[in-house]
Formats: structure tokens, C-alpha cells, sequence
């Protein structure tokens, strides 16, 4: 998409609309705007190349121009292609990219090592599939993994704060900024944190029935647990098992339009509770939260605050 943007952004056929458009994938996301000036620095080494004699004719500057923009796109397109190729043999690179997203319900997709993935609601997925491993990365979202055993190509799942890897297995992944809790259902599963400090490099073998809480700067904390309970958004269910506020937040978040946010100044958010709720309908428990808790809700700026009482 960067080296498509670099091209179209250079044509004389480039319309307002065209830029605009632009800006709004350019911002979208700081990963898009690391790619776009990468693309521009392999432009710029196009343009440093000597240009091609040609026989003065009438309307020549006209005719030489698409000739020259279509010439300098091929540079583009042969020195991406020839450093990606290089990449992939060297293992460096991933030979093919895809990225899903589920937007406002989940989603079932099929990757192209024929695992099976279901995508909770507002969880994008971004798969690279190298020469001798399989990686996915998901930021702040849930996903049900169905992978495909493969014992030549691991399946490496990164996150912002935890690394997962498997051959072939059943498992959850819920992940935020401040954490990431992985649940197997069957198989075995590699998680380790990705941050630095202490202990980075310990994993945690995982089994059937068991669940790893990785945080920034800790070991991971491991369980015993009800796997369908971690997948019951499957369902279209919500299980908070004596949770704290401040936890509960990010999973009831992904479920609301209008987000609940904690009064940094207050201490509600280590008070806890739980229950089985419905995903279709956590507006309910948003407008019970000061009944069953000491707390009291106050909306405006987009966000409801949440304080003591």
C-alpha cells in the first residue's frame, strides 16, 4: 500500500480527493507513515538514475511523460521486489502479508497456513508468513486460535507484552496495553514475556486447562481454569470471575460505544465483582455497576467516569 500511495501521489493524474484520502491512511496508523517514508527514500534512489535518450518529435515532453512515470514505477516495483525476495530466502522477510479485522461483530477467517482464527469484536489480525515460521501480531483484541500442526514452521503469536508459540493447538488470546492472558484448550502452548527486566527470556509451558497473566516487568502468573469460560464471548458472553474494576474495564470496553474510565484520583478500581453477562447488551451492566458497587458514574467528553462514592 506505501509503494501504491508513492506512485499515485506522483502522477499528474493526482486529485485533491487522492491526497485526502491519502492523509487518512498516512495517520491512521504510525506503522503506515514508517512504511510511506521507506517507500520515498527507494523513490528517491529511482530518481538519481540517468534518464533515457529519446528522438525530439511534436508533443514529445507530453508523450515522454507517462513513458517516464511508468519507467520510474518498474525501478520501484523491481528494487521492492528484488529486496523482499532476498528477504524472504534469508528468512528475514515474510513471503506473504494479510491482515484481517472484525469491526463490529466477530468473524471467522482462514489464514493461509489453513489455521482457523475467530476474531472478537474490534480485533485486527496482521499474519506474515515466513520461509521457516508462521507469526501473527494482535494488538488490543481477542482471538480463538485453531492452528495447524506444522512441526517445520511454529506458529508465533507477539503481542504488546507476551510472546506465544505453538506447533499445533486450541487457544485464547485476550490482549491489552497493560497485559495479555492466554488460555489453552488443548495442545500445549510457549508464552514468555517480550518486554526486558528480569526473567524475559523464563516461558511457560502451558497445557490443557491451564492460563498465563503476562504483564510489563513480571513473571507470568499460572492457573488452572474453565477454557470455555475465556471463550464464552463465542457465545456472546462476558465472564468476570472476581475481578477488579480496573481489569474488568479493557474486556467490557471492546463492548461499549460510549467507554467506561477510571477517576485517576479515586480507588475504585481495585474494588471487584463478577458475573456472566451479554456482550449484545453491557449497557446494563454499566447503568448497575453503582448498585452493586460503592462507585458513581459521570458522562461527558466522550468517555463515563468512574469514581469512589
Amino acid at each position: 500500500m506505501a509503494a501504491d500511495w508513492c506512485v499515485r501521489l506522483h502522477l499528474d493524474e493526482c486529485t485533491d480527493a487522492d491526497r485526502a484520502e491519502f492523509l487518512r491512511w498516512h495517520d491512521a496508523d504510525p506503522v503506515h507513515a514508517q512504511e510511506y517514508r521507506k517507500m520515498c527514500r527507494v523513490w528517491q534512489v529511482s530518481e538519481q538514475l540517468p534518464p533515457r535518450h529519446s528522438t525530439p518529435m511534436a508533443s514529445s515532453a507530453r508523450r515522454r511523460r507517462p513513458a517516464a512515470w511508468v519507467a520510474r514505477a518498474a525501478v520501484l516495483l523491481l528494487a521492492v521486489g528484488g529486496v523482499w525476495a532476498a528477504g524472504w530466502s534469508w528468512g528475514v522477510l515474510p513471503g506473504s502479508v494479510h491482515y484481517y479485522i472484525a469491526e463490529e461483530s466477530r468473524r471467522q477467517v482462514r489464514l493461509p497456513d489453513h489455521s482457523e482464527v475467530e476474531l472478537n469484536r474490534r480485533t485486527g489480525l496482521l499474519y506474515l508468513g515466513y520461509r521457516d515460521q508462521r507469526e501473527v501480531l494482535l494488538h488490543d483484541g481477542e482471538a480463538y486460535f485453531d492452528v495447524r500442526r506444522d512441526l517445520d514452521k511454529p506458529f508465533m503469536i507477539s503481542t504488546d507484552n507476551a510472546h506465544v508459540r505453538v506447533t499445533g493447538t486450541h487457544f485464547n488470546v485476550w490482549t491489552a496495553e497493560a497485559q495479555t492472558i492466554v488460555t489453552v484448550t488443548e495442545g500445549n502452548v510457549l508464552v514468555s514475556r517480550t518486554d526486558g527486566g528480569e526473567g524475559r527470556n523464563q516461558g511457560a509451558d502451558l497445557t490443557a486447562g491451564m492460563q498465563a497473566v503476562v504483564r510489563h516487568g513480571r513473571t507470568p502468573q499460572l492457573g488452572r481454569t474453565d477454557p470455555t469460560r475465556a471463550q464464552a464471548w463465542r457465545n456472546g458472553k462476558l465472564v468476570l470471575d472476581d475481578i477488579s474494576l480496573r481489569d474488568a474495564l479493557p474486556q467490557i470496553n471492546r463492548y461499549l460505544d460510549v467507554p467506561l474510565q477510571l477517576d485517576p484520583s479515586s480507588p475504585a478500581g481495585e474494588l471487584r465483582f463478577g458475573g456472566i453477562y451479554d456482550t449484545g447488551d453491557l449497557v446494563q451492566l454499566v447503568d448497575a455497576l453503582p448498585r452493586v458497587l460503592p462507585v458513581k458514574l459521570r458522562r461527558g467528553d466522550g468517555v463515563i467516569m468512574i469514581s469512589s462514592r
